[in-house]
């Protein structure tokens, strides 16, 4: 392995740990729903907008995070996004109305954008081309392994102190662990072969970002993308998985209301989760391997049987199939999202066209939460919104199977431009 190959999996590993934590964090919150309901006597739907916030608002900043991660050193946006989430989970222990719910949920949204998965998948994509799918695999899995943990450290923290002490047992690890890796480990390759260059020629002066040469990096400027037809189809499949995402905060009080007691509600979620990282680590590979676009159909057509499976979740067969199908599809679509935006519309602006489909993902997922709590206050059931979730999972495979890969989508770029030369 050579200095630079070591270094790359340094930064994966560095990554890994601040998705364990930051992400670890976020995946866990379905088991503060029940004590938050019964704490402050809300209603579902009314809870689920606090618990939604950040998708808008996440999704709203998306486009800006993105531009920027585009253009200055992501390892700052990190640093920056890390500290002030630690900061809020233990504003939020402290949260005594509504209003602070709504804010605090909302300003997570655009910090916890801006230290993860865009400047992350940057600076992965950065440091790997052969083996990116597994790269950003391993570094992704992070998230879901974080949440199948700290969903039992904070449903454990719930019972001996109550939801309180939950939220400030999350805020520890961000604070004090992922903050310090992110500044000693965290960087781009560019940065650092050019600081080694300087070391090997004997040179004392300071590099700056302007005395590097710029890099081409392979891809369609922002312009060209939004005349893609895979930007539309990438912003479509992006739209209705976060709608079909609903069931989520209200997964454990679904179990508990079918049957099942809280402690295995949260003991099924946290299988799930490990079922996600499974996911997360061989959904890369395996995009490596078959393209990104075939892989993330598949990926998509798992997510509609898992949701059957939901739909029946009081047997314990189909539930296994919700844990296995939903919990394996769920991390695979985290890693082969970007890697489907590099083979149809290259790396050059990845930041950008993160953002912007982004916001397309984080506004299905802002709204499908509150309305799913609407119908089952409403109805006392949640049956219509899991059997529409199987509906908008096919259509998400149906948009990615019509996706071009990039050298197809700058061809049919080129073609209008030749049409008029001719």
């Amino acid at each position: 392995m050579t200095n630079r190959e070591r270094q790359g999996w340094i930064v994966v590993g560095a990554i890994f740990v601040t998705m364990f934590f930051i992400w670890g964090a976020i995946n866990c919150g379905a088991v503060f729903f029940v004590p938050i309901l019964k704490s402050f006597g809300w209603t579902r739907a009314r809870l689920s907008v606090a618990f939604s916030i950040g998708w808008v608002t996440g999704g709203a900043a998306g486009p800006l995070i993105g531009w920027l991660a585009d253009r200055v050193n992501p390892k700052k946006m990190m640093t920056a996004g890390a500290v002030i989430t630690g900061l809020l989970w233990f504003a939020l222990s402290r949260a005594t109305s509504f209003r602070e719910f709504l804010v605090i949920n909302g300003l997570f949204g655009i910090c916890v954008g801006a230290s993860t998965v865009i400047p992350c998948s940057l600076v992965i994509a950065n440091w790997f081309e052969q083996r990116r799918g597994l790269a950003m695999g391993i570094a992704f899995s992070g998230m879901t392994l974080g949440g199948a943990t700290m969903t039992m450290v904070a449903n454990y923290a719930i019972s001996a102190g109550g939801w309180r002490i939950g939220y400030a047992t999350l805020a520890a690890p961000i604070l004090f662990v992922v903050v310090l890796l992110i500044l000693l480990f965290v960087r781009t390759r560019d940065s650092s072969e050019t600081h080694a260059l300087v070391e090997v020629r004997g040179e004392s002066r300071t590099v700056t970002p302007s005395s590097a040469p710029p890099v081409e990096l392979p891809g369609l400027e922002l312009a060209q993308a939004v005349k893609a037809r895979s930007f539309w189809l990438i912003s479509a499949a992006q739209l209705f998985a976060g709608l079909s995402i609903g069931i989520a905060p209200h997964f454990i009080a679904y179990l508990t209301g079918v049957g099942y007691t809280a402690t295995f509600a949260a003991s099924v979620v946290s299988l799930f989760l490990l079922a996600t990282t499974a996911g997360t680590l061989l959904g890369g590979p395996l995009a490596d391997r078959l393209g990104a676009r075939p892989a993330m159909t598949a990926t998509f057509i798992l997510s509609a049987l898992g949701m059957l499976g939901l739909l029946g979740a009081s047997h314990p067969l189909a539930l296994a199939v919700n844990i296995l199908a939903g919990g394996f599809a769920a991390g695979a679509f985290a890693v082969q999202n970007p890697l489907v935006m590099i083979e149809s519309l290259g790396i050059r602006r990845l930041g950008s066209v993160m953002g912007i489909t982004g916001v397309f993902f984080t506004f299905g997922a802002a709204l499908s939460p509150i309305v799913t709590g609407r119908i089952f206050d409403l109805t006392g059931s949640y049956s219509i919104p899991i059997s529409s979730f199987v509906v908008m999972y096919i259509i998400c495979s149906l948009a990615i199977l019509g996706c071009r890969p990039l050298d197809l989508e700058q061809t049919r770029l080129e073609m209008p431009a030749r049409s008029v030369a001719v």
